[in-house]
């Protein structure tokens, strides 16, 4: 009899009855921006009719910490996606699984025996507004935001909240050292969000964020002159992201296919196109697809993401008494 009843679900869908009880569905956790989630799981659901997609936005510390809180009673199934040194901080977290897709990521983006895969890379950029830079000219690199004209003009995520802020900050503190940290943030406004960072310099609320690439190019793809994008003249900071199973999940199966599904090629040129986040599939040329450059032409400062998220916890019990000081 039990050997029957996927049958008999099946007949009963296609008959009408019984569609809830039969379908199934998957919870996702997501840091991404609404835009880009519902697009995706819009064009999942289309694909996969079967499967209903519920999903949890916020902020990747607040969903790691979320995560963490519910591993006796985990409520969600899968993380999309956030920086990789965070995933790893939290890897007890979450379950492994061999991808199909694992092959076109680069072995330095997958997590040990599948335990997450990356999924696209941020830029670290200064977003600049020219109507609100001083003498309408932007900052070169990161060793001009120290420099006390540009007081109450920057604009920071938080790095506890953001693990693309975290990644900026660490790397600006590896890079520059202690003193030039302190001195960016005593000119620099905190905010709670990456979104509320970019969203301030777009309105001319501030002068520059410390921010991702994809975020400011839409801006500039929309046709705000204004904008300018500055990668940095001392180097910048890629911050790789990726996405993982929660560990103990109650639809597992389900949360399988929406994990290879946003692992496929053909979703992440969709979400390059509009959202222009870089894929890190080494079969996707983004040149071919928009005006930025390449990434081979970008001064790139290696960061460890292993070492990264070890260092995290103390790099923000830092980052709290130098805003707290200020």
């Amino acid at each position: 009899m039990l050997r029957l009843l996927p049958k008999l679900c099946l007949f009963l869908i296609f008959a009408g009855r019984l569609a809830q009880a039969c379908a199934g569905e998957v919870v996702l956790y997501s840091s991404n921006n609404v835009e880009t989630v519902n697009q995706v799981v819009d064009q999942f659901t289309k694909e996969n009719p079967d499967i209903k997609v519920s999903v949890v936005r916020a902020g990747t510390g607040a969903l790691m910490q979320r995560i963490k809180a519910e591993a006796a009673n985990p409520l969600g199934d899968i993380f999309w996606s956030g920086g990789l040194s965070t995933i790893g901080e939290f890897r007890d977290q979450f379950q492994p699984h061999e991808s199909a897709q694992a092959a076109a990521i680069p072995p330095a983006y997958r997590g040990p025996n599948g335990l997450w895969l990356g999924t696209n890379v941020h830029v670290t950029v200064l977003m600049a507004n020219l109507r609100q830079t001083p003498g309408g000219q932007p900052p070169r690199g990161w060793a001009d935001l120290a420099d006390p004209k540009w007081k109450g003009k920057i604009v920071i995520p938080d790095p506890e909240r953001s693990s693309a802020s975290f990644v900026a900050l660490y790397g600006l503190q590896k890079l520059l050292g202690n003193e030039v940290l302190a001195k960016v943030v005593r000119n620099a406004v905190i905010v709670g969000t990456t979104s509320a960072a970019y969203e301030g310099v777009a309105k001319g609320e501030f002068a520059v964020a410390v921010t991702m690439e994809y975020a400011a190019y839409e801006y500039v793809a929309g046709g705000l002159k204004e904008i300018k994008l500055v990668y940095p003249a001392e180097g910048t900071f890629l911050s790789p992201e990726g996405m993982a199973l929660i560990k103990g999940a109650k639809h597992p199966q389900e949360a399988r296919r929406l994990y290879e599904f946003l692992a496929a090629g053909k979703t992440q040129i969709e979400v390059f196109k509009s959202a222009y986040r870089r894929p890190l599939r080494t079969d996707i040329d983004v040149s071919r697809l928009a005006e930025l450059p390449a990434l081979s032409s970008i001064k790139v400062v290696a960061l460890d993401d292993a070492r990264m998220g070890t260092e995290r916890a103390a790099f923000i019990a830092q980052w709290r008494q130098s805003v707290n000081a200020r």
